[in-house]
């Protein structure tokens, strides 16, 4: 398969790679949804999450439970830095730029649920690229204005939980 190719799709042409790695990306989200949701692996860590001394008490371990979760998300950052890499480059500040634009992404979905990521990721993401595109010295204040948006109207975020007493 050459990835180094770019695909018309009617109104304009696109890179294969970026096709490729947002394929990737919906595979994947469509897969640990699945093992969240449908599986007993899922099920354990939903009700450790909820509460880990009830689990415990039923002999499983949620230590090793919640490190191979750990571990499952570190390959995850891994290989998004290998795919992102070619697309993304390093550059001095990069570090800040996506741990600002994860912050942002968390409050706008909301904390603690995958379709507020999902949502959040995808509304910045379109307001980021149009910001570049449209008004290059107001990118970052239009994406701050969505998050502050969002706050003044849901301060749990879009999907986000209520505060529990």
């Amino acid at each position: 398969m050459n990835l180094d190719v770019s695909m018309n799709l009617g109104v304009m042409m696109f890179p294969a790679y970026r096709i490729f790695v947002i394929l990737i990306g919906c595979l994947l989200a469509v897969f640990l949804w699945y093992m969240e949701n449908k599986t007993r692996i899922g099920a354990v860590i939903r009700a450790g999450v909820d509460d880990r001394e009830m689990l415990s008490a039923l002999g499983i371990n949620i230590k090793g439970v919640f490190t191979c979760i750990f571990a499952v998300g570190a390959g995850l950052a891994g290989l998004s830095g290998v795919l992102g890499g070619p697309i993304m480059g390093m550059y001095v500040g990069i570090d800040s730029e996506i741990l600002i634009s994860s912050l942002v992404i968390v409050v706008v979905g909301g904390l603690g649920t995958w379709k507020g990521a999902f949502v959040g990721a995808i509304l910045v993401g379109v307001v980021d690229t149009l910001g570049r595109v449209y008004l290059p010295s107001l990118t970052m204040a239009m994406v701050f204005a969505i998050m502050i948006v969002v706050l003044l109207m849901k301060p749990n975020g879009l999907f986000g939980k209520g505060a529990h007493a």
